[in-house]
Formats: structure tokens, C-alpha cells, sequence
């Protein structure tokens, strides 16, 4: 019975296997539009030198423009580094990267020009955002982006949802089911939690998107051990090159900024996990407390409006400027 039983789950496991790699495949072949695939946990990323249009997340018929430089990113076309220079590598999501507001509203477009009119146009400000990026895409693609920038410093801007997978593009199933021994089980359990129990009652490795980001922080989740892993080994490339590593914590501008603020669990996890690496980490909930958050967001969209990346950049800019004193 034991044997048979073997046989059946193992046979049920090739099965499974074979169709995710179909369907995934299938969903390939439909075109990723002006996104690339790339292997490893990063997945995908801006093909170089692309522009299009992108939809609103709230109202799809609002759109806006970008374009993407000469390795992939929503940032100016830059020359060799000059002697003398600073540069700044900010990775962070869609927060990062504008979404929703023109290219040179998002952030560090701002800080950039900020440091300009302050007599520091030696300090470049580089855009390394990608939307829906999560800790461990970011990882990678900064060990990407060290050589081709030769960045002085590094700024990780942490959002809510970094810790969950993309939802805007087909995850390869290997990265879906990374911690799973038995895929066809794992999605099995999963299946059921979320269809029948409506909670979790079977354990499940198979990493997919949550109903609430909070779930990702769980005492069960891989999603949280996962993020923290990808931060210190963000930490450690930094370190090894001598370069200061410093965590933004960017606040989720749809919700009210007081005391109902759903995601303050997260905020804290992410402080906590900073001042264990010993790594300089910043809170930006604190700055925006007590704001009406509509009139920070896109309303067609609800992320950042200019207005917000606008403050972003000046919290930017201080920290940036207490790394090189005058």
C-alpha cells in the first residue's frame, strides 16, 4: 500500500512538474513586451533603451510615458565615471522608479537636481527602481549594476510588498515552488487553504502573492526570512566593496498615515532587522505622519504623486549629504 501510494505521488509529481513548465512557457509565448527574461531569482527585467506607456493601477485608461537608458533602467544615459565623482545607487520597486509620474519627478531625479543647485553636482543620483521588484530581485540586480556604476553609496528603499512575489509578470515555477520538495503537494496544500479552509491549515512552500502583505511577515512565512537574507547579502556585497549601505522605509501613501495605518508591523520588522545588521535604516512613516495621504498619491493610480517624491528627495538628499559633509 505504502509502495503504491510512493508510486502514485511520485508519478503525480512529474505530471505536475511537466505542466507548470508548459504553462509557464505558454505564457512566454504570448511576448513580455519591452521586459526581458533573466534567469535566476531577479526573473525579469527593462529591455535596454525601450519606451512605451504604461496604465494607471486604479483607472487603466490614464497612461503615462518612459523610457529606459542603455542597461535597462528609468535613468539618464551616463558616461564613464569621472574622477572626483559620487555616486548613489537608490534600488527600490515601483516607489522607486516613478511609477505613475514623469521621469523626472520620481525621486532621484529630484535629489539629483537638488544636489545641483546645492553646489554638489558631483554627487549622480541613479535610478536602479524596477516595478515590482521584491528584496531579492533587488539583490541581484544590484551585484548587476556595482561594476557598470561604480557606485560610492547605496540606498535600499523598502515598501510594503518586498517581501512578496512579481504579480505583473509569469514566475517561472522553479522560483514558485524554490522551497518545496514536493511541487504537486505543496500547490495542493495551498490550494486547499485557500479554497476550502479559507485560512492556513496545511503547510505550504509554494511562494505566491498574499491577500494581505502582513501574512508575509508571519512567524511561518518564508517570505520575511527570504527578504531579510537578500538585505544582508545586500549588506555584505556593499561592505566587501566599502561601500555605505543605508534602508529607506517608504510608507504605503493609500493608506491613512496615523494611527489606522494597517502596515506599521512591517515598518517595524524592517527597523528591527536593520539595526540588527547594523545597517542605517530610516522610517519615512514618521515624516509623513499625520499627512492627508490623498494628497500625496496619483489618484488615477495610487502610488507616489510628485509631490511626495518631492519629500522623498529632500530626506534623500540630508542623508546623502551627512555621507559627504562639506
Amino acid at each position: 500500500m505504502m509502495l503504491s501510494t510512493a508510486i502514485g505521488l511520485g508519478f503525480a509529481e512529474v505530471l505536475f512538474r511537466r505542466h507548470t513548465h508548459v504553462e509557464y512557457a505558454d505564457h512566454l509565448s504570448h511576448g513580455t513586451g519591452n521586459l526581458i527574461v533573466v534567469p535566476g531569482p531577479q526573473m525579469f527585467a527593462f529591455k535596454p533603451g525601450a519606451s512605451g506607456e504604461l496604465p494607471g493601477s486604479v483607472d487603466a485608461t490614464r497612461k503615462f510615458s518612459y523610457r529606459t537608458n542603455a542597461h535597462g533602467l528609468r535613468d539618464r544615459d551616463r558616461s564613464a565615471k569621472r574622477p572626483g565623482t559620487k555616486r548613489v545607487l537608490v534600488l527600490g520597486d515601483s516607489y522607486t522608479w516613478g511609477y505613475a509620474v514623469a521621469e523626472e519627478e520620481a525621486y532621484p531625479q529630484v535629489a539629483e537636481r537638488r544636489l545641483g543647485e546645492r553646489h554638489h553636482p558631483d554627487i549622480e543620483v541613479i535610478n536602479a527602481g524596477i516595478p515590482d521588484y521584491n528584496s531579492r530581485q533587488e539583490r541581484q540586480l544590484l551585484a548587476r549594476l556595482m561594476p557598470i556604476y561604480e557606485p560610492d553609496a547605496v540606498f535600499l528603499a523598502y515598501v510594503v510588498n518586498d517581501a512578496e512575489p512579481p504579480t505583473s509578470v509569469a514566475v517561472p515555477p522553479e522560483e514558485t515552488y524554490r522551497h518545496a520538495y514536493s511541487w504537486f503537494l505543496s500547490d495542493t496544500a495551498d490550494h486547499l487553504n485557500r479554497h476550502v479552509f479559507k485560512r492556513r491549515v496545511l503547510p505550504s512552500t509554494r511562494d505566491t502573492s498574499e491577500s494581505s502583505y502582513l501574512e508575509g511577515f508571519r512567524d511561518h512565512s518564508q517570505k520575511w526570512r527570504d527578504s531579510r537574507e537578500a538585505i544582508r547579502e545586500m549588506r555584505d556585497l556593499t561592505a566587501a566593496a566599502g561601500i555605505p549601505f543605508t534602508i529607506l522605509i517608504l510608507p504605503d501613501v493609500t493608506q491613512e498615515l496615523d494611527d489606522r495605518y494597517a502596515w506599521r508591523p512591517i515598518h517595524d520588522a524592517v527597523a528591527r532587522w536593520g539595526r540588527e545588521l547594523t545597517v542605517p535604516t530610516f522610517d519615512l512613516l514618521g515624516e509623513f505622519r499625520g499627512r492627508d495621504h490623498q494628497s500625496l498619491m496619483v489618484p488615477w493610480d495610487g502610488h507616489p504623486n510628485a509631490a511626495a517624491h518631492e519629500e522623498i528627495a529632500g530626506f534623500l538628499v540630508s542623508r546623502i549629504l551627512e555621507l559627504w559633509p562639506d
